[in-house]
């Protein structure tokens, strides 16, 4: 029995190094300069919390859901694929 594996796409893998990269640089800087991690913490937090605020006031207003929970690879929004990969087009909803 062989496991069905997809290749994801190139875009989103390079985002991913790319993602890593800064999370590595980012742990490097807190381990360095606890004081300096305690302030990007906040701030992280902070910002996290403006977007997903926004995110819900959209929605709200619209009755919409504006990022599915994929906004910046980070899962804000419950739904359908949270934070999951994009793997392709997916087959169409059922009338």
């Amino acid at each position: 029995m062989t496991a069905m594996s997809t290749l994801l796409p190139t875009w989103y893998r390079a985002f991913a190094v790319i993602v890593g990269l800064i999370s590595i640089a980012l742990a490097l800087v807190v381990l360095a300069d606890p004081a300096l991690g305690l302030f990007l913490l906040v701030f992280l937090l902070a910002f996290a919390l403006l977007v997903m605020g926004i995110d819900r006031i959209v929605t709200g207003f619209t009755g919409h859901v504006v990022s599915q929970g994929a906004l910046f690879g980070v899962g804000f929004a419950p739904g359908p694929g949270g934070a999951s990969p994009p793997t392709g087009p997916g087959t169409p909803p059922k009338p």
